[in-house]
């Protein structure tokens, strides 16, 4: 799917007769192509206009000016709202929205007005489940107030994959998560967005989550983006950076420094234990010392 924004701004002002749109703008003028498939992070400070943007994106708000389109497509002024439901969206700490007293009865829940056959619903619900890898024979009957935290989540996103959506969105998805919890879930995201063409976008504060598992990062200040593109070129802009009381992430820092070296070559970026196993070998060969 092909997600378009025009010029959009979005006020919780009502417009009057014949008066122009006034604010306070919680988004001023946006202009966005989205093609099938990115994996995008969105980034910025609390009160950037961050959940607003995402809720446009999902139909659950409109713009106040503008259009935004899906496949050419404008779901308000067409009136054709469906269009939203190929948008899935998922909350921040999803697992707290988690109800039925089975997996299998919380996952199929957005499945009831698709008026499916028995069969039909449990060949759905065990494709999600497969897609969120969990085990439908071992999680199906369980309780999903007896999982874990990761788990609880899985079961959340595949309650959307369910419904077969074309782009995924997510925000904040890894708070709250362990470490072992948050790999977890972005190997799944990642998983989906091979293997199924997803477009995957989520809100993030985490730099380093940012450089290791988007392809695009669209960075937003008081209602207007300040910068879009990759996010090791972004990341690594000392204005950017400033612009938001951001630090360069660690990885970019000992990359550039490795890379002065001539340790790592000039496209590449490691990741924290790639970088610790370059600094060994370095440190083994006496190429460095301490």
């Amino acid at each position: 799917m092909h997600i378009k924004l025009n010029d959009v701004t979005f006020t919780y002002s009502k417009r009057r007769r014949n008066k122009p749109l006034a604010g306070p703008f919680v988004l001023q003028h946006l202009g966005l192509s989205v093609e099938s498939g990115e994996m995008l992070a969105i980034a910025g400070k609390s009160g950037s206009g961050k959940s607003t943007f995402l809720q446009l994106l999902k139909g659950f708000l409109a713009p106040s000016e503008g259009t935004v389109e899906l496949d050419a497509t404008d779901p308000h002024l067409s009136r054709r709202p469906q269009v939203f439901d190929r948008v899935g969206f998922i909350f921040q700490y999803p697992e707290h929205q988690l109800f039925s007293t089975t997996v299998f009865e919380d996952i199929a829940f957005g499945l009831q007005s698709a008026k499916l056959t028995a069969e039909e619903k449990e060949v759905k619900v065990r494709a999600a489940m497969e897609a969120v890898q969990l085990d439908y024979e071992q999680f199906k009957d369980r309780s999903p107030f007896e999982l874990s935290g990761g788990e609880k989540r899985r079961v959340a996103i595949a309650g959307v994959v369910v419904l077969e959506p074309e782009v995924l969105i997510l925000d904040e998805p890894t708070a709250g998560l362990d470490l072992q919890s948050r790999t977890s879930l972005f190997d799944l995201l990642h998983s989906m967005n091979r293997q199924r063409g997803m477009t995957v976008m989520w809100v993030s504060h985490q730099l380093e989550e940012i450089l290791e598992h988007a392809s695009r990062l669209i960075a937003l200040k008081e209602g207007q983006f300040l910068a879009d593109g990759h996010p090791t070129d972004l990341l690594s802009d000392p204005l950017l950076l400033e612009a938001f009381g951001w630090e360069e992430p660690p990885a970019l820092a000992v990359t550039r420094l490795l890379r002065k070296l001539g340790s790592v070559p000039s496209n590449e970026i490691l990741s924290p234990q790639e970088a610790a196993d370059t600094i060994t070998k370095l440190l083994s060969s006496r190429q460095i010392s301490v």
